[in-house]
């Protein structure tokens, strides 16, 4: 058994710990957050989880399904038209290391920074794997890294909204590369 001495010591110290821990609260909305998400994309759902990996950076993991959808229409040797839709569900797996350059710009004047609403740099890291639903669309899956800009916003702390645009870089084999555009609106859940 321990003395009420003992006892009353640790308690004092507990309280000291939590009062410290509650004076620094204002200091960590300037710093990255780790939380959970469920989001709607242009164009697929996906689960996230951000982890903070220092006051400004993060590494987020994305796993879920993107649709590729596309349409061509083209006229054969005879001069038929052809117009043709393709589409594909993919599993997807994702990583991608944030840069927040403004919470602490934000936080100071009196901004939204809940839970990592700011403007961010990133490069997404992405496998897509093979379709598992396809029409008109090869069977294949593929890398695609994806240099990033974006911003990030947090209304009534769970409503998230993001949106960027960059570069994607995209290969199925790794002996060519096709770039083009990239663009992404997300709306989601944080838990």
């Amino acid at each position: 058994m321990e003395s009420n001495d003992r006892i009353a010591m640790r308690l004092k110290k507990w309280v000291c710990v939590v009062v410290s821990l509650l004076s620094l609260s204002p200091l960590a909305a300037q710093q990255v957050v780790s939380t959970h998400s469920v989001s709607v994309e242009l164009a697929g759902l996906m689960y996230a989880y951000e982890c903070p990996m220092g006051e400004k950076f993060s590494l987020v993991a994305r796993v879920g399904t993107q649709a590729g959808i596309q349409y061509s229409s083209h006229s054969s040797f005879w001069g038929e038209r052809e117009h043709r839709w393709s589409v594909g569900l993919y599993p997807v797996l994702s990583v991608e290391p944030r840069y927040y350059y403004n919470l602490s710009k934000r936080y100071e004047a009196g901004k939204n920074a809940f839970r990592n609403s700011g403007a961010f740099l990133s490069c997404n890291l992405q496998y897509d794997f093979p379709p598992y639903y396809r029409h008109q669309v090869e069977g294949k899956g593929g890398f695609v890294v994806t240099p990033f800009w974006g911003f990030r916003r947090v209304w009534y702390r769970h409503l998230l909204f993001e949106l960027g645009g960059g570069l994607n870089l995209a290969s199925t084999d790794f002996s060519s590369v096709s770039v083009g555009p990239a663009f992404n609106v997300r709306l989601g859940y944080l838990f």
